[in-house]
């Protein structure tokens, strides 16, 4: 008020009768609605008026301008409020952010380059126990839990440098009585390498997702052991399934097994990949399951077959797919195909379907070659033991014929690694089933 008064003695010290002095009633008015907002504003142009009106009446009288008198009273009037409606709107924002930051549950903190707290809310005073001067007097780093000082500062240093702004990044704090509370902050920064910082506290969530976590680890041990003991079964079952087949018709119950590891060793020098080869291991046993179906009278006669009785053993190779027939299993679908492939024939002539060449699946070709050497190395029922020299003899003279050539040389360069020429041959030796798991003692298989 004391603007007005002393603008207003300058207008009355003025006798001119020039209007330049009403324009300083500009600053009381500004003033008044930068301090009062809009009641302040509204309020000082209506004094302005006034002071304007009531010396231009004194003055002159009944002379008085009115044009003039609207203009000064419109502009006081826009000036007052639209400056007091300004101040009175920033002041509300001020009020909801500062209300916002004293009112938040979660900790905000504006810090400085070096790593210092500026200012923190008062959720930082409650969740870690600290006054707000004592967090302002230390580097944020003081902070830290030991193991997360290194990921904090390499964050810290990338949010300065503006390499990018850091969302959810987690890191330890401790707080007032020692313990420490897991913190997940968000931050950018400003023009002035000013950090504004959002944290909050998710210890609860931290050691739930970490209860998981175990619990899923615990999970995924349970299921693998439970898987290893599902393949220990599955694979006892086949390989039992394999002996029904030979029971009674291999005193050794070895024919199985010996085809199985020598079938595998071929597809190793074939180039076959390792799963593939794991899969062969285990389907190559069962491929004459079938026979489990063929009367004894046929399948133990010791003498040769008449044809009624060929055709009826020969039907051990579609008996023996149809049984494995349906699995979803990878080995037991690769032993479906092995039980009815393995006594076809490279140039075509053998059975069930007569197919030839690369038409009979490689594994039916490869199950080929070592069931028939191991048969022709072993005793049967019907038949003696061959000497090792004349069954190599006999499949190297089947390549092109009953066996495929790259099938039978790959087998060849087997028996040459495990048994070099210069040695005597036994034909009822054994080769060390831990070097290669395979045997070179086989069965015999007239009937087969």
């Amino acid at each position: 008020m004391a603007l007005f008064a002393a603008v207003f003695a300058l207008q009355v010290a003025d006798t001119t009768a020039a209007d330049s002095d009403e324009v300083l009633y500009v600053v009381p008015i500004a003033l008044l609605a930068l301090r009062f907002g809009l009641q302040g504003g509204t309020v000082g142009a209506l004094v302005g008026i006034g002071l304007i009106g009531g010396w231009d009446y004194g003055a002159r009288g009944v002379d008085l301008s009115v044009f003039g008198g609207l203009c000064w009273s419109i502009a006081f009037l826009l000036l007052g409020t639209l400056l007091g409606r300004f101040v009175d709107h920033r002041r509300r924002l001020e009020a909801g952010i500062s209300r916002y930051f004293e009112e938040s549950l979660d900790l905000l903190a504006t810090i400085d380059a070096g790593g210092r707290f500026i200012r923190v809310n008062p959720a930082c005073e409650r969740m870690l126990g600290y006054a707000a001067e004592t967090m302002r007097m230390r580097p944020t780093i003081a902070f830290v839990h030991p193991d997360d000082l290194a990921a904090t500062r390499a964050e810290h240093e990338a949010l300065v440098g503006g390499i990018h702004e850091t969302v959810a990044f987690r890191n330890r704090f401790r707080t007032a009585d020692g313990s420490y509370c897991w913190l997940e902050w968000s931050a950018t920064t400003s023009s002035d390498e000013v950090i504004y910082a959002t944290g909050r506290d998710i210890t609860v969530q931290h050691e739930a997702e970490q209860q998981l976590a175990n619990h899923a680890q615990l999970l995924e041990a349970a299921v693998d052991e439970r898987t290893r003991e599902l393949e220990d079964a599955r694979s006892k079952t086949l390989h039992r399934l394999a002996l029904a087949a030979e029971y009674r018709d291999d005193d050794t119950f070895q024919h199985t097994e010996r085809v199985g590891a020598l079938a595998a060793e071929i597809a190793t020098h074939l180039g076959l990949d390792a799963e593939r080869i794991l899969h062969l291991r285990e389907a190559a046993p069962l491929h004459d399951v079938g026979k489990i179906a063929i009367p004894d009278c046929i399948l133990l006669k010791p003498g040769k077959l008449t044809t009624e009785e060929y055709a009826v053993m020969k039907t051990h190779a579609e008996l023996g797919a149809r049984l494995l027939a349906g699995s979803g299993s990878p080995v037991l679908q690769m032993a479906t195909v092995i039980a009815e492939s393995h006594h076809e024939r490279w140039d075509g002539a053998g059975y069930p379907a007569g197919l030839a060449g690369e038409e009979i699946p490689l594994v039916g070709r490869v199950v080929a070659v070592a069931d028939v050497f191991d048969a022709l190395t072993h005793d049967r029922p019907y038949k003696s033991a061959w000497p090792v020299e004349h069954a190599l003899a006999e499949i190297r003279s089947g390549a092109g014929s009953q066996f495929d050539p790259r099938v039978v040389a790959a087998f060849l360069e087997i028996h040459e690694e495990l048994a070099p020429a210069s040695e005597v041959r036994d034909p009822r030796r054994t080769v060390n089933p831990s070097r290669r798991e395979v045997s070179v003692r086989g069965r015999a298989g007239a009937h087969a």
